[in-house]
């Protein structure tokens, strides 16, 4: 790959501060944001973010195509190339994450249990609100022991849907 001219670096801004190739999805919840730097998927939620006009990488279309199956109720495990910046116990923390199957809830101690060591639940809880990739790497699954609904970066009503939706929970009547 050559090397950028000094000329192409003065010339615009610098790719730091580049917008990121981003697709919004309408979806039952609201509007779904899928950002990727053309390569990983970086980021996904229900923030508006902005959106650079250019035509999307395949790795973004691909995303699109998965999440609008995934709420048509066709997918259930996400397959795409995902960015994992964090500390090392929210990397693993996410990647526990994404071993709860669809349509099951685990809860924050469990989520420690399983991580073992000295992780306590509301350390588990604070990993779980730093995931910048909600559904894609479902935090959603994750309830309070007593089986309450707590924190979603998306809003409680959204994990209440989420989880109807996979079925962990019975759907309202009215």
């Amino acid at each position: 790959m050559p090397k950028p001219s000094a000329a192409r670096v003065t010339a615009g801004d610098p790719e730091l501060f580049q917008l990121f190739h981003a697709v919004v999805l309408d979806t039952p919840i609201g509007k779904f944001y899928i950002e990727s730097d053309g390569e990983v998927i970086t980021r996904s939620g229900f923030d508006p973010m902005k959106l650079r006009h250019a035509k999307p990488p395949m790795v973004l279309k691909e995303a699109g195509r998965q999440a609008a199956a995934y709420f048509n109720g066709k997918l259930k495990k996400f397959e795409l190339p995902l960015q994992r910046l964090g500390s090392p116990f929210q990397r693993l923390e996410w990647s526990v994450l994404e071993d709860i199957p669809y349509g099951e809830a685990r809860t924050y101690q469990d989520l420690a249990h399983r991580i073992g060591g000295k992780a306590v639940a509301r350390t588990v809880g604070n990993a779980c609100a730093s995931n910048p990739l909600l559904i894609i790497v479902p935090c959603h699954r994750v309830m309070a022991k007593n089986g309450l609904l707590t924190g979603y970066a998306g809003g409680l009503w959204r994990k209440k849907w989420l989880l109807e939706h996979e079925g962990v929970l019975a759907q309202e009547l009215f």
